[in-house]
Formats: structure tokens, C-alpha cells, sequence
């Protein structure tokens, strides 16, 4: 696992802080946060969910887990800590589905309630579909699963690039027709200003032409 943030526990920065810069990460969908209490050999490991939830926890000496290892956890007041980012690893011992919103729990320490049934959340309807035996997948965290497809067509047409669409708005679709019809004005004018030029430097062979046309008496 890769360290994100590491520090102390201290009166300064109380454990209620390290919450929640562990619920505000955005860059880890399931950061773990490890942490040892100075004063004693207790020690172990709280997961996360993106959203601000706690999924689960664990005490590395007794192996509890749940929300009686996250309580005895949360009590530490002078210790260490880090937060890790699980990469792909699945961490199934400190994930029970538990769903508790950290908003909700921070107010209450030190003196966290005995049973958590306040606390619990409905999982988000992102991971509804992830969840197997009440386990979110902790790898996969608020990732939308990719429905399977079984047509091979759909799939070609799934994998053919977006087409490029022009919207009735773009430059390449405007048309003006009030400057078309002043270009065609334009070219009439001169046309016609060219054929009166002609009259008049060639009048003298157009009467010509005209007058042998003309059948002689």
C-alpha cells in the first residue's frame, strides 16, 4: 500500500480531524487509515468509501472487527497514523458494509454510542449492484458498473468513435441570405453597367451588324 498522509494524534490534531481529511479525500476511492495508540499496544485499521463513509474497521491484536473495533480504535488520543491508498488490493478484513456517514460520528466522540443502528447508512445506489454477501466490492469503490453486452454487433457499434456532429448553431452550419442577394445585386449591376459600356464604345459596329442582318430591298 502506498502511504498518502502520515502524522500524530495529538490534542492539537484530534482523531476527530483525521476523519475527516480521510472522508474528504478524492484522489483514493478506499483510503485506509492505520493507526497506533502511543499509550498502549492497540492498533489496526479503519476503511473508507468515497462520499464520506466508514465501511469498516479492524484491531490487529484481538482481530475484532466491525463497529466495536472501529469504537476502541477511535478512542486514541495521543498516537500516530496513516492513510494508505489499497491500490487494487482488496482489504476484505476491514470491510463489513457497515455505511457510516462521518458526519454523523465525529460529533458524537469520544463517547461513541454502544450500538451503531443510528449511525448506519443505506449503502449509495452507485454500489448497489457491486454488493455480494453484504460486502462492497473495496476495490471497485463508486465506480458504475459497465453493463455486459452479448450481441457482437453492439459491440462493434460500441466500439466505432463518436461521430462528429455539428449543431444547427455552429458557424459551419450558418447560412445569411441577406448577403447572397446583395452579391447577386452586385454581379447584376455589373453586368449591366458593362453592357451599357459596351454600347457606347461599340455602337457604331453593333449598327453595322444589325443593319447586315437586316434583308436588303
Amino acid at each position: 500500500m502506498d502511504v498518502i498522509i502520515e502524522g500524530k494524534i495529538t490534542k492539537e490534531e484530534g482523531i476527530d480531524e483525521v476523519l475527516r481529511t480521510c472522508a474528504e479525500i478524492k484522489s483514493v476511492k478506499t483510503p485506509i487509515l492505520r493507526i497506533n495508540d502511543n499509550g498502549s499496544e492497540l492498533q489496526g485499521q479503519i476503511a473508507f468509501s468515497q462520499g464520506g463513509y466508514i465501511i469498516g474497521g479492524k484491531v490487529n491484536q484481538t482481530g475484532e472487527v466491525g463497529y466495536n473495533a472501529i469504537r476502541r480504535l477511535l478512542t486514541i488520543a495521543d498516537g500516530n497514523y496513516a492513510i494508505l491508498d489499497p491500490l487494487r488490493k482488496h482489504i476484505t478484513d476491514v470491510n463489513q458494509s457497515l455505511w457510516i456517514k462521518v458526519d454523523k460520528l465525529v460529533p458524537l466522540l469520544p463517547n461513541l454510542p454502544e450500538n451503531p443502528e443510528g449511525l448506519l447508512d443505506k449503502p449509495p445506489e452507485v454500489v448497489h449492484t457491486s454488493l455480494k454477501s453484504n460486502q462492497v466490492d473495496i476495490g471497485g469503490g463508486f465506480v458504475t458498473p459497465t453493463p455486459a453486452v452479448t450481441d457482437t454487433s453492439a459491440q462493434d457499434e460500441i466500439a466505432l468513435p463518436p461521430l462528429a456532429t455539428v449543431t444547427p448553431k455552429a458557424k459551419s452550419r450558418k447560412f445569411n441570405l441577406g448577403t447572397w442577394r446583395l452579391v447577386r445585386a452586385g454581379f447584376v449591376i455589373i453586368a449591366g453597367f458593362t453592357a451599357v459600356l459596351g454600347g457606347f464604345i461599340y455602337h457604331s459596329e453593333i449598327i453595322s451588324f444589325v443593319t447586315g442582318l437586316l434583308p436588303h430591298q
